[in-house]
């Protein structure tokens, strides 16, 4: 008896590897997953200007990092006694224009050289509804508390998003011809605007995504959202905001997106790394005991061995735990 609608998700042509490197871009959602990628110790730079939610701003992202713009304190606005700028998330803003400069321009730094290098971008979308502050004329990444007032709301069009993507794509590769693109639509819904305004904004998303795909080599789509509307159609599967995936949601859809996307290589790699994660979270009740120390011995010996078959791989974290516990 089948219990759920399952979504068919093809596999990836250009499947990911231990050995790549991989820049994610977007919503909170590029978070959750960025994290898994990053615990099973794949090389993964996760938004390099925070948490972005609408194509424009991601994609204004992408031609700063092409780019290597350095902000300058005449970038900086000040609101509340912190200094920000509407291109940035949040966790950016700081008490001094210095110390804000510092944490955008090393950002800044490490996402240009790590986008030259990559060889896939994670581009997860959020919404299709923007904001636009009207003294700037400019669509910003994050408002920053700034009154409502202040903005106008966008409501981006399939066509710009297309346009205006298709752009970065090829702006990248002039700098990186070698990359893949995934694209994913967040499972997140953005209730701000109501029910009915969240699913026209994901629709959007969806249809322009879709064309993107379809206008340009190496693109691919990994369906996140569809996964949560029609396999996971329960709150049970929702934080206790309502709004968010679970933890076992975002499992679940993880591990949809490692059967479709990583390489047999690596998975089995994953499992090895989690037999070691396991090891060095196991519970100690006497550590002075030759018993653990043997077991610590042990753990190390098959660090070691994982860390000389697969030299990309950084396990010095583990090493030195199991070496000095």
């Amino acid at each position: 008896m089948q219990l759920q609608t399952e979504t068919e998700i093809k596999p990836f042509a250009e499947k990911i590897s231990h050995a790549d490197k991989i820049l994610m871009l977007g919503s909170c959602f590029t978070n959750s997953i960025g994290e898994r990628l990053q615990h099973a110790k794949f090389d993964v730079y996760i938004n390099p200007f925070g948490v972005i939610y609408n194509p424009f701003s991601i994609t204004n992202s992408i031609q700063l990092l092409i780019a290597n713009t350095k902000i300058t304190e005449s970038d900086l606005l000040q609101n509340n006694g912190l200094y920000y700028n509407f291109d940035y998330h949040t966790s950016f803003s700081a008490i001094t224009k210095q110390s804000a400069l510092d944490k955008m321009n090393e950002a800044n730094q490490q996402g240009s050289e790590f986008l030259k290098k990559a060889t896939h971008i994670i581009i997860t979308f959020g919404s299709a509804i923007s904001y636009k502050y009207k003294k700037h004329n400019k669509i910003v990444a994050n408002c920053h508390k700034i009154p409502a007032c202040e903005f106008e709301k966008i409501n981006l069009k399939i066509d710009n998003i297309v346009e205006t993507v298709n752009t970065a794509i090829k702006n990248i590769r002039n700098i990186n011809n070698d990359i893949n693109f995934i694209f994913t639509v967040s499972p997140v819904r953005h209730l701000g605007d109501g029910t009915h305004e969240n699913q026209l904004s994901k629709s959007r998303l969806l249809i322009a995504t879709d064309e993107i795909c379809r206008s340009n080599s190496r693109c691919q789509y990994f369906p996140a959202y569809e996964i949560m509307m029609d396999e996971l159609r329960d709150y049970r599967f929702y934080a206790d905001d309502m709004l968010h995936p679970s933890n076992l949601a975002i499992n679940y859809i993880w591990t949809k997106f490692s059967v479709a996307a990583i390489n047999a290589e690596s998975l089995k790699i994953i499992n090895e790394i989690k037999k070691i994660l396991a090891a060095k979270s196991h519970k100690v009740f006497n550590p002075d005991s030759d018993e653990h120390r043997k077991f610590l011995k042990a753990c190390f010996e098959k660090t070691v061995q994982l860390q000389t078959k697969y030299p990309f791989l950084n396990l010095t974290e583990e090493l030195e735990y199991f070496s000095s516990s």
